[in-house]
């Protein structure tokens, strides 16, 4: 089945991907609660990503809500850790307590993002700090 990358929300089997309805430039990803993402899904989460911000044209600032992650595999966290696409500028990860925020700090702490990445408990926060980036950002 081919998508069509130019829409403002695509669904997924356990995530959903969304243009920000509160921020312009801003994408979104939801994930199903208690999820356990292996590498598979996380290629397929990327390259969506990817072709989202190509569809636009336009530099992408990610929000990521992985405050229900049950876990994601160690192949999955290498490989977010090294990816990212042309048009990504900065990533805001929302963790909650307990798996979520090991994970986050895992990710970010030991697997250096080449984007800049930074942890968040609360959603407008987060929004806030992609909002400078994008100020920063040509």
């Amino acid at each position: 089945m081919k998508r069509d990358y130019a829409v403002q929300e695509l669904q997924f089997p356990q995530a959903k991907l969304q243009w920000s309805e509160e921020q312009l430039g801003v994408l979104e990803l939801y994930f199903e609660d208690k999820l356990s993402m292996n590498l598979e899904q996380a290629i397929s989460y990327n390259e969506a990503i990817k072709k989202m911000a190509e569809a636009q044209n336009q530099n992408i600032f990610i929000y990521i809500d992985g405050s229900g992650l049950k876990g994601v595999s160690k192949e999955a966290r290498q490989y977010f850790a090294q990816a990212s696409t042309s048009r990504s500028r900065a990533c805001a990860l929302l963790v909650g307590s307990g798996i979520s925020r090991i994970l986050g700090n895992f990710l970010v702490g030991f697997n250096k993002p080449p984007i800049p990445t930074r942890l968040f408990t609360d959603k407008e926060k987060a929004l806030k700090w992609l909002a400078e980036w994008q100020q920063k950002t040509p």
